[in-house]
């Protein structure tokens, strides 16, 4: 009953398996890559720049999350991850934004190059 480090312990560490949770991350950053892959993809392709291409990005970001809590996760997000929600929408979306922009940049240079 002593505790030496003076942090109440986590009520809900017994519900999380460590290698369920790496597995989940796992499965969750590759669907992000993947994910921003292509909608860098069609934004480059569509010619979407500047505030419209950043509002693409916004918008199939959140399109993503939303789908993930409903098909993944089926409404409860904290069963899953252990930051809930919140690892389901912020986190990540910087690595996300940069691999929408390398995917948006090639596919506009390829295909609006010369007009």
């Amino acid at each position: 009953m002593n505790n030496p480090s003076g942090n109440p312990p986590n009520e809900n560490a017994h519900k999380y398996f460590q290698p369920h949770v790496i597995h989940n991350n796992k499965q969750l950053q590759f669907i992000r890559s993947c994910f921003a892959a292509i909608a860098g993809s069609a934004a480059g392709i569509l010619g979407l720049t500047n505030w419209s291409g950043f509002l693409f990005y916004a918008l199939s970001w959140s399109t993503l999350a939303v789908l993930l809590v409903v098909f993944k996760c089926y409404h409860q997000p904290g069963n899953y991850f252990m930051h809930g929600l919140r690892e389901l929408v912020v986190d990540g979306a910087i690595n996300g934004l940069l691999s929408y922009i390398l995917f948006h940049t090639f596919l506009y240079g390829l295909v609006h190059l010369y007009q």
